[in-house]
């Protein structure tokens, strides 16, 4: 069963992947879409391939998670301050308690949103940048499978610094959940942090081959317990926080990148499921 879903997993995942040509391609937080640089009357894609994997045992039964998304990232900039973009993820979910195994793939939830440049300023070498989005969950998923069929809304800020060699992503985000069939998941607060070195050619010289960039993200996660007919669950919400740390390769056309999302505070609600460690490949086109 889990290799079958595998399997359809990756023949839906093939969204996209092509030769792209026009506009260079910038370093931009790997955990996070919403800081994704597109200038005026450009498209950036990303596709993104993520693994998460998670386990644990509460009075001698074991809980095992292996989560695969295929996520589709595109934006567009409608002007220079405000752009649109919509994620598309697909899932191949395997959860295992103890002898009993089921398993779901599909279509998830699709994420729309827009977002607005409210601040920029620009000095020798370096910029910085606000920018506010709002957006909305659409309950596109299989309801309790892909998705738990609820109608979310989300928002949030953005803070941008940049300079030839480092750029640094800072965003605060709250979504507010929805409700179907007597269950609502917890609202939830995000603080990210993004920042992206360069490694090679700090002499100004033009580089045609392209930039290599280690990259440090740091995220912080508050979730209310999720509600049963109104009622909340004990064994649900709390507070997580996370660092990873990964590598882009940017060329004028595309990017390449990798990370590892590892738990570093795993302050749960009950007997919730602990997070475990996500791996991250991706590519990145502008065009």
């Amino acid at each position: 069963m889990a290799k079958r879903n595998f399997q359809n997993f990756i023949s839906g995942a093939g969204l996209i992947f092509a030769v792209v040509m026009g506009n260079e391609a910038f370093a931009a937080p790997i955990t996070f879409n919403s800081a994704l640089p597109v200038s005026d009357e450009e498209i950036i894609v990303r596709q993104q391939i993520i693994y998460t994997g998670a386990s644990d045992d509460i009075l001698g039964v074991s809980r095992d998670v292996d989560i695969w998304r295929s996520v589709t990232a595109m934006g567009y900039g409608i002007t220079e301050k405000l752009a649109v973009f919509t994620i598309v993820p697909i899932i191949s979910r395997d959860v295992t308690i103890d002898n009993v195994s089921t398993s779901a793939s599909g279509l998830a939830d699709i994420q729309t949103f827009a977002r607005y440049q409210m601040y920029q300023k620009d000095g020798p070498g370096r910029t910085t940048r606000i920018a506010s989005f709002a957006g909305i969950n659409i309950p596109t998923g299989q309801t309790g499978e892909t998705s738990d069929g609820s109608t979310d809304f989300f928002g949030g800020l953005i803070l941008t610094r940049a300079s030839t060699n480092w750029n640094f992503d800072g965003q605060i985000q709250y979504t507010v959940n929805g409700q179907k069939n007597g269950f609502a998941r917890g609202n939830e607060a995000v603080i990210d942090a993004s920042l992206q070195y360069r490694i090679n050619n700090h002499n100004g010289n033009v580089n045609t081959n392209g930039y290599l960039f280690t990259v440090l993200e740091a995220s912080l996660v508050y979730t209310d317990a999720n509600e049963i007919t109104n009622i909340a669950d004990a064994n649900s919400g709390g507070t997580t926080a996370f660092i990873t740390p990964g590598l882009q390769y940017a060329t004028k056309r595309w990017i390449a990148e990798t990370a590892i999302k590892i738990p570093v505070v795993k302050n749960l609600n009950g007997t919730a499921l602990q997070p475990g460690v996500t791996v991250i490949a991706s590519m990145r086109f502008n065009f």
